[in-house]
């Protein structure tokens, strides 16, 4: 039997913006070692980054200053934890607990830690759950989203007492739920989603719903000329999506796309997959992760 095994090492790069948001610099890379590093999320003042990383052996959460080279363990320990994002109230990260691959349990935790250090605290449990995020202050809106074979649930909640109700008009319907992508605007009045790459049909001209969560109102836009989408994050005004996308000859790139659908290219690679970008609160600075594949071939023999 011949199987092929490809796997990527995702490190966390930043760029720059200038003052109308519509150049980007030639990314720098932030993390150095050769493991996988995730980021998401930025610590009030624009100066440190919060990413996960397996450098560990299993993903634990860092944070390490722009201007710095080695980052900080912010939470260790024995499980997976991924995914930390900053509560409205600026001094608090949220973060999720995920079962280990190829345990019978799938029920994640949310979890809260201070920012400047201390003892986790757990926020709330659920099965099947996916991502987190916050809105900024004023607003206090905080997600997650729980996902089935075949529909996304969303739910609001308190990262204080974890007391959480779903969204019925966020609701999405649709198979694999997991191949889609969300992020919330910074005001909290707005969700996007996005179906990426489900299984192995690789979509055309992929869109993007923008749902408001004041009044239930859906528009959708389109990413023409691309093949698929990789993800979605709400730029720090709100006013427009950093987007991931690719092409079936193996070209990425970074887009731009506001919510009337206009479209800018800020960053392209034939070499290297682009993953998601993350904007700092102040607007001028971005952090991204791109990526190196390998891909090997192996022979087993008398399995």
């Amino acid at each position: 039997m011949a199987i092929t095994k490809y796997s990527v090492n995702p490190d966390v790069y930043v760029a720059e913006l200038n003052s109308t948001g519509t150049r980007l610099s030639t990314p720098q890379q932030l993390t150095l070692d050769e493991r996988r590093d995730f980021p998401f999320s930025w610590t009030p003042d624009s100066k440190a980054v919060l990413f996960a990383s397996d450098r560990d052996g299993i993903y634990h959460i860092f944070k390490q200053q722009i201007d710095e080279m080695v980052p900080e363990l912010m939470v260790g320990g024995d499980e997976q934890t991924v995914a930390p994002r900053l509560a409205p109230d600026n001094s608090t990260v949220l973060y999720v607990i995920w079962p280990r691959l190829g345990e019978a349990s799938v029920r994640g935790r949310v979890m809260r830690v201070p920012l400047s250090g201390g003892p986790s605290q757990t926020v709330l449990e659920q099965d099947g759950l996916g991502n987190v995020q916050c809105a900024r202050f004023p607003s206090t809106l905080c997600l997650f989203d729980v996902r089935g074979t075949s529909e996304l649930l969303f739910f609001r909640f308190d990262p204080s007492t974890g007391k959480s109700e779903e969204l019925p008009q966020a609701r999405i319907e649709d198979t694999p739920a997991y191949a889609y992508n969300w992020s919330l605007s910074p005001d909290g009045k707005i969700l996007a989603t996005a179906k990426g790459k489900g299984g192995l049909v690789t979509r055309k001209d992929p869109s993007i719903t923008f749902l408001s969560l004041e009044n239930g109102f859906k528009h959708v836009v389109t990413a023409h000329a691309w093949a698929g989408i990789g993800s979605i994050d709400f730029a720090a005004d709100g006013r427009s999506l950093w987007t991931s996308a690719y092409t079936n000859t193996g070209t990425w790139a970074l887009l731009n796309i506001d919510l009337q659908g206009r479209t800018r290219t800020m960053l392209g690679d034939i070499k290297m997959a682009v993953g998601w970008a993350i904007p700092a609160p102040d607007g001028k600075h971005l952090a991204l992760w791109k990526a190196r594949g390998t891909s090997n071939v192996w022979m087993l023999e008398r399995f």
